[in-house]
């Protein structure tokens, strides 16, 4: 299988030198380790997950905004007896403008969804899941904007179950002031053939806030908002599976030079009410939700922040259940290409200085 991901990038590699009007190539690295100590949980265990990431792909360019794109996204696991443990062919269509971007086809998540916090995906899909497999749409920029996006997750067959998400997300902001939302409908189906005595489930979420933002571009930036977390849990198979869980949100986050905070709060109803039932294959995002409070408080510094690298550290406390239970992470990104808007290297906190 890996042989025809290698094959597929090289006949792109040969059409394009020969025919595209503009050409160009990207070589994405990233690096996890993640480290959580929930020992305290009756509802998540601990766990160590570390893994490199290697995304080459290349480029057909037209008409100043379409684009074809094919790679692969290799996946290390250091540990493991096996030379690559996953790869995903990364192939889409994009259309890229100022104010529009669309994409159809296998590409990668990592900057589409990042408004998207751990209530709808928990540190283990974004370690392990990198891409989206469907079609992604967003109008507008960073303080005003609309995406909607649908991700195909698991095709039916003998031994698999049809499951995919439907999302939407926007944020409107008038000076300091923002109003935001979030939100996907996760659809859990059948085998194919059906096998009996399974059916049909959804899992649906919405979180929509209303806060102040401030970010001065370069030392500080903080935000404070407060909003609810509503929710719909069902078992098509039975009536009386049917769950509502609705519930306060709040956030605060701060940031200077680097050196920061996010805290996420939720107090209300219980949720993943059909984990017994379903499990994972149902809820996607954290566990810490099946308590009626969960706080989470998360420490970073900025070691390293470039066009072209990122480095990260990370330090998260989780209050649950009574507990309080610690998180430690580090991430590593860079990239190379040869594209000609990529803007040149700039650090922008002035103690990083110390790593030149």
């Amino acid at each position: 299988m890996l042989i025809k991901h290698y094959l597929l990038l090289l006949v792109l590699l040969l059409f394009t030198s020969a025919s595209a009007q503009e050409y160009y190539w990207k070589v994405g690295f990233d690096y996890f380790f993640d480290n959580t100590e929930y020992k305290k949980s009756s509802y998540i265990d601990s766990e160590s997950m570390n893994g490199v990431w290697l995304d080459p792909m290349g480029s057909i360019l037209w008409n100043n905004g379409h684009s074809v794109n094919a790679g692969v996204s290799i996946l290390k696991i250091p540990g493991t007896n096996k030379m690559i443990d996953k790869a995903k062919t990364i192939i889409y269509y994009q259309y890229n403008t100022s104010k529009i971007l669309f994409r159809a086809g296998s590409f990668p998540k990592d900057e589409l969804l990042d408004n998207y916090n751990n209530f709808f995906f928990k540190d283990s899909i974004n370690n392990f899941i990198p891409l989206i497999e469907g079609v992604y749409l967003r109008i507008g920029n960073n303080y005003n904007f609309f995406n909607a996006w649908i991700d195909r997750t698991g095709y039916a067959t003998e031994n698999r179950k049809e499951h995919f998400f439907v999302g939407m997300s926007g944020k409107a902001s008038k000076g300091i002031l923002f109003a935001d939302f979030q939100s996907y409908m996760f659809h859990l189906s059948n085998t194919k053939p059906a096998t009996l005595g399974d059916g049909v489930s959804e899992n649906l979420l919405l979180q929509a806030t209303l806060g102040i933002e401030y970010n001065d571009g370069e030392r500080f930036k903080g935000l404070l908002a407060a909003g609810t977390l509503l929710g719909y849990e069902r078992d098509r198979r039975f009536d009386s599976e049917l769950y509502k869980p609705a519930g306060l949100v709040a956030r605060a986050d701060a940031e200077l030079w680097g050196i920061g905070t996010k805290n996420l709060l939720y107090i209300g109803d219980t949720r993943m009410r059909l984990a017994n039932t379903f499990g994972g294959e149902l809820y996607w995002g954290t566990q810490f939700l099946r308590a009626k409070s969960y706080l989470k408080n998360e420490w970073y510094i900025r070691f390293i922040e470039s066009d072209h690298v990122k480095v990260k550290f990370n330090c998260n406390l989780h209050f649950n259940q009574g507990h309080v239970m610690m998180q430690q992470a580090l991430t590593v990104s860079a990239t190379i290409d040869n594209y000609s808007n990529k803007k040149s290297d700039k650090i922008v906190f002035p103690w990083i200085n110390i790593f030149k």
